[in-house]
């Protein structure tokens, strides 16, 4: 690492490098960003599964782009977030006949995030 002098421009352009790669490499860190600034963001692809909440995700977006967010997610990590996120019981995930699952497992999610808020 260089020890000279940095203007400020190129001290900045260093400090939010290390901050986008981060927020890349870390989903969580990218949430807690968003969150501070109270950005609205869509998380989409399996690294959204790290950090999105479906509660406040609900909060924000209408159930049509909660709903094209969490159709992003496989069947499985969809179940894993009404479970782990108290949204719904095993037995309500075994109720889903919606074909494809998907759409039902993420009504599931809409639904429990809209009765938490």
């Amino acid at each position: 690492m260089s020890t000279a002098p940095l203007t400020p421009e190129e001290a900045l352009d260093q400090l939010f490098t290390v901050i986008r790669e981060e927020a890349i490499a870390n989903p969580k860190f990218a949430k807690r960003l968003f969150d501070a600034v109270r950005l609205p963001v869509m998380f989409q692809g399996n690294d959204a599964a790290l950090a999105v909440d479906p509660v406040v995700a609900a909060k924000r977006h209408d159930y049509a782009a909660f709903r094209e967010m969490f159709l992003a997610f496989t069947e499985t990590e969809l179940k894993k977030m009404v479970t782990n996120w108290g949204l719904g019981t095993a037995e309500d995930i075994k109720k889903v006949s919606t074909k494809p699952k998907k759409i039902g497992f993420v009504e599931l999610l809409w639904e429990g995030a809209k009765h938490r808020e």
